[in-house]
């Protein structure tokens, strides 16, 4: 796992960029200010650094050097204004090796961090899962489940392609690592999220490119294809693929062959390919965004996940599961779900499939004050929570997100700290809302 410090004077901006690097499985540092940063980066070993270039003790440019007298060589991306080219080019200069204009959406900043910290984590060889994802981490005893590991472990005796299929938040990638570890863990898994690169770099971050090969292109680079020589390709989200690289994608797959970016030689690589979608590729055919002799190559074999609606009691087997988790890191001694609770979580449709559960078993672990956890803490089945259907006032979204916040400030005893994780936001943002509320009385 690698680590990123985030280096910014604004709370709510560490605060949102801190809750991305976490969902990437990356172990977060955060400072205000420049002492802050170099206290950091005396006692850990950081792999990539976001600076931000206005800080109130230190100028980001100066910074930059301090940092790499003093500890290893962190990847540094500098955070800057919109109109103040002339320092994103300084700090290239100092040794940053990218800059993001300001204002910029978490896509763009999410984009750079999996892009540096996978090939900076590559080049140590250091395997990017947590752990190992054998078919033990693959919780459920229904039929379908047992067919599903089955499925897994013929999956990892073969090289051909595998295409997992099934709706969203039913554990793709999950199914992917489980095939790549049970076949071989000790190899490099990538894997590459078609939905998040932009189309203009999605073809050089797959497949790498040339010295020269346009404007910035100051040296070779390789790609993500080349780096899991030897391993796995894991093309997530593959329906997203746009339709130009797709005959690339082909060649590759039938004769692990491909060119970089301004290349002129093909590059031989050995990966096993496995590619995950939420959507009927056979519409896509017809609709003319996905090609069909790609399809018919990528689904060799296909494992078709089921919806968590078709496990039957399995959900109960993950929501204790998730219970323990929660349990541990919030600190909490539940005993379980009441009869009651159970008979909700069973009989609830579950359209977010195992992402959804998790949440609600983590809201629940969160508001819960006994022992066991009953329905009402769940709100299962209650598509209008939240809204009273009885009042007679129609109100605007901002009153409506203001009664919000009380209801949740009221039902965390008014901690502050803890009403504003529940509700995803930072304590100033809460603070903010709070000041600005003009909602009727209640």
């Amino acid at each position: 796992m690698g680590k990123v410090l985030l280096i910014d004077d604004s709370s709510d901006m560490l605060f949102s960029l801190s809750k991305t690097v976490k969902k990437e499985g990356f172990t977060v540092f955060t400072a205000a200010s420049g002492a802050q940063a170099l206290e950091i980066l005396g006692s850990q070993i950081i792999d990539l650094i976001f600076l931000d270039i206005g800080l109130p003790d230190i100028n980001g440019i100066d910074l930059i050097s301090r940092i790499k007298k003093i500890t290893g060589d962190p990847d540094i991306v500098m955070l800057t204004g919109m109109n103040d080219a002339k320092t994103a080019v300084e700090a290239l200069k100092a040794g940053a090796i990218d800059y993001i204009l300001k204002p910029f959406d978490l896509i763009e900043f999410k984009t750079i961090l999996t892009r540096t910290m996978q090939a900076r984590l590559l080049s140590k060889k250091v395997f990017l899962a947590q752990k190992p994802m054998g078919l033990e981490q693959i919780i459920g005893t229904s039929k379908e489940v047992l067919r599903l590991k089955e499925e897994i472990k013929t999956a990892a005796e073969v090289r051909c392609p595998v295409l997992i299929t099934g709706e969203t938040g039913t554990g793709k990638e999950l199914v992917a690592r489980a095939i790549h570890d049970r076949g071989g863990g000790n190899a490099v898994f990538i894997k590459v999220d078609c939905g998040t690169l932009s189309a203009n770099l999605i073809e050089s971050e797959l497949f790498g490119y040339e010295k020269g090969a346009f404007t910035d292109a100051k040296a070779d680079k390789k790609g993500l294809v080349e780096m899991a020589d030897g391993g796995c390709l894991f093309l997530d989200e593959i329906g997203n693929l746009p339709l130009a690289l797709q005959p690339i994608l082909l060649r590759l797959i039938e004769e692990s062959t491909f060119r970089k970016v301004g290349g002129v030689k093909d590059v031989h690589v050995n990966i096993k390919i496995i590619a995950a979608t939420n959507v009927n590729l056979k519409q896509e055919i017809k609709q003319g965004t996905f090609r069909e002799d790609l399809y018919y190559r990528l689904n060799v074999l296909q494992l078709k996940l089921p919806s968590l609606q078709e496990r039957g009691d399995d959900v109960l087997l993950l929501a204790n599961f998730f219970l323990r988790q929660f349990n541990r890191e919030l600190n909490k001694q539940i005993r379980g779900f009441s009869l009651a609770a159970e008979t909700a979580i069973r009989n609830y449709a579950w359209p977010g499939n195992i992402r959804e559960l998790k949440n609600a078993i983590e809201r629940a672990v969160i508001f819960c004050r006994n022992e066991w956890i009953d329905p009402q803490i769940l709100n299962l089945n209650q598509p209008n929570a939240g809204i009273d259907q009885t009042e007679p006032t129609l109100l605007t979204l901002d009153q409506m997100t203001t009664r919000h916040i009380k209801r949740v400030l009221q039902a965390t005893g008014h901690n502050k700290t803890r009403a504003a994780a529940v509700l995803d936001i930072s304590r100033t943002t809460l603070r903010d809302k709070l000041k600005n509320d003009q909602s009727p009385a209640t």
